[in-house]
């Protein structure tokens, strides 16, 4: 039923809600950097011995939100700028697929193969009113690298840890 449900999406709606999804995590890490900038400049945070830290280690809190929010500006920018793909049961799984796998236990996932964002999770409502979750992986990720040149029913192996996961792949688009 889920697959259904997947090929009834369009997916520059897919790389709408991703987008907006970016900027709603960009957005929030702006406030903690701000926040975190605010703590550290704050009067009653500066060092009155060398054992005081607190000030300092919100300034580099306050510098990782700030690479945080870059972070998602680039990833922002690199969807929208991404082309689309068209894919079919004969076209490899490349950057911009929309891939559906099954693994072991026949648990479903749905990913989105792009340029940067691993990890990003997102819905996306379905034509049918139904919201599908979707995972943003890269090729650089063990699992992004076994799916890229794969086609629709190849079954792809990762190691991670010592254990080993086995995928099919059930559609792409």
């Amino acid at each position: 039923m889920a697959i259904k449900l997947v090929l009834q999406m369009d997916k520059s709606d897919i790389r709408e809600a991703l987008v907006a999804r970016l900027n709603t995590m960009k957005l929030a890490a702006m406030r903690a950097a701000n926040q975190a900038r605010e703590t550290a400049t704050h009067s009653e945070t500066v060092a009155r011995s060398k054992y005081e830290t607190f000030g300092l280690e919100a300034s580099y809190l306050a510098h990782g939100q700030t690479q945080r929010v870059e972070e998602f500006a680039r990833s922002q920018q690199a969807f929208s700028e991404l082309t689309l793909r068209e894919f079919d049961v004969n076209t490899a799984i490349a950057l911009s697929a929309v891939v559906v796998i099954l693994d072991e236990k026949d648990v479903e996932q749905t990913l989105f193969i792009g340029p940067s964002g691993g990890g990003v999770r997102f819905s996306v409502t379905s034509n049918v009113g139904t919201d599908v979750e979707i995972m943003v992986i890269t090729p650089v990720s063990p699992l992004g690298a076994a799916l890229i040149g794969a086609l629709v029913n190849d079954v792809v192996t990762i190691s991670i840890a010592d254990t080993i996961k086995t995928y099919e792949i059930i559609q792409v688009f």
